[in-house]
């Protein structure tokens, strides 16, 4: 049997100083491996946040595309919309006249006081 006793924080008295420096390595271990990971998790959320901010910029890049084709297509309809009713209207102007008059006749009944 030994010549040791434990102490008040459970160390062997004789063996105490050398577990108290061990358990301070594994603190001091404990403590980098923590800050590695730490790191590595700051590392992932940017590299995840990079690529998210990627993908929005593609998408809205994608949306502006969309719409401004969209925009253009509805351009070039209005155009041939107006060069059809300016046609129609030199082919038979007085038949345009009485339409437009028409047209004023029933809107300013529609909206009158």
């Amino acid at each position: 049997m030994s010549n040791t006793t434990p102490n008040e924080n459970g160390f062997e008295a004789e063996g105490g100083k050398r577990s108290e420096a061990e358990l301070e390595a594994q603190v001091a271990k404990l403590r980098e491996d923590m800050s590695g990971l730490a790191e590595t998790l700051k590392s992932l959320a940017g590299e995840r946040a990079d690529s998210a901010k990627r993908q929005a910029f593609a998408l809205r890049d994608d949306v502006r595309e969309t719409g401004e084709r969209y925009f253009r297509q509805a351009q070039e309809t209005a155009s041939e919309l107006e060069e059809q009713v300016s046609e129609r209207v030199r082919a038979e102007p007085i038949k345009a006249v009485l339409i437009a008059a028409a047209v004023g006749y029933f809107y300013a009944r529609i909206f009158k006081n």
